[in-house]
């Protein structure tokens, strides 16, 4: 069965016990990835060097991978090429975990602020230079959907009036700046995710917090609406964050906690 797995965000333990739990749950299991791998959580290194080693696993970029890839290559798929740019990426994002994501490669904490305060070409290219290539080879590559005939993962956002094949995403994306951009950046209103749509097919989608749709005190679980799920169940944002998978073809979901154990929802 299929599996989609919401944001990491740097946080392995709940990925290592979300992982075993599926493998137990369902042994031939095929795992895609909604993207944002690194930052905010401590330990992005060690979440891709797990996601390298993983079989019948597919990822798409998210935001955050989308700007680490233009602060390590001075490229990114949502955002212009050039040193400004890269420069500009690096400090907007050292205040949104980017600091951790370095930090897990080795980087220390002294050091990075220096180059807060003086980011220039050669101390950008020194931390690209601390991550392993197979770890910038990985940000590099990695799309921005996945479509199959009854599904598609994008990061944050498909237009809920518009239709998702003939042509197919991946098609309509080269077409338009704004489109691209939306697909990884962009954020659903609530009433956007309760109205029906001209989908063909399921679209699951992390980016946005699910609490950003709930009633205070309710259990941070994925958010269904019509031909859409959005799977941000916060692992790094807050204390009682989890890391969430939902199996398109059963419905249903398995979830762990920031320690590593396996979310039972009431």
């Amino acid at each position: 069965m299929r599996w989609i797995i919401g944001d990491i965000h740097g946080m392995l333990r709940p990925l290592e016990a979300l992982l075993r739990a599926i493998e137990r749950h369902d042994p031939q299991r095929k795992l895609l990835f909604v993207g944002d791998y690194v930052n905010r959580g401590p330990e992005s290194k060690a979440v891709i060097s797990l996601l390298l080693s993983l079989k019948d696993a597919h990822f798409i970029r998210g935001n955050h991978d989308d700007v680490f890839d233009q602060v390590l290559s001075g490229k990114s798929y949502a955002n212009k090429e050039g040193e400004e740019h890269r420069d500009l990426a690096f400090k907007w994002f050292m205040q949104h975990g980017l600091d951790k994501t370095f930090m897990s490669y080795g980087v220390g904490a002294s050091d990075l602020q220096r180059m807060v305060r003086n980011s220039t070409k050669a101390n950008l290219d020194f931390l690209a230079e601390s991550v392993p290539a197979e770890h910038r080879q990985f940000i590099r590559d990695l799309p921005v959907v996945l479509e199959s005939d009854d599904l598609f993962v994008a990061h944050a956002k498909w237009d809920v009036n518009t239709a998702t094949t003939r042509p197919p995403l991946v098609e309509r994306l080269k077409s338009s700046e704004v489109v691209r951009y939306t697909l990884i950046w962009g954020r659903f209103r609530p009433d956007e995710v309760t109205a029906p749509k001209p989908w063909e097919r399921t679209g699951y989608f992390g980016h946005t917090p699910v609490d950003t749709y709930l009633q205070d005190g309710q259990e941070l679980v994925p958010v269904v609406g019509p031909k859409i799920v959005l799977l941000d169940t916060a692992a790094a944002l807050v204390p009682h964050g989890r890391l969430t998978a939902v199996c398109h073809d059963s419905g249903e979901f398995l979830q762990a906690d920031r320690e590593g154990s396996v979310v039972v929802p009431r």
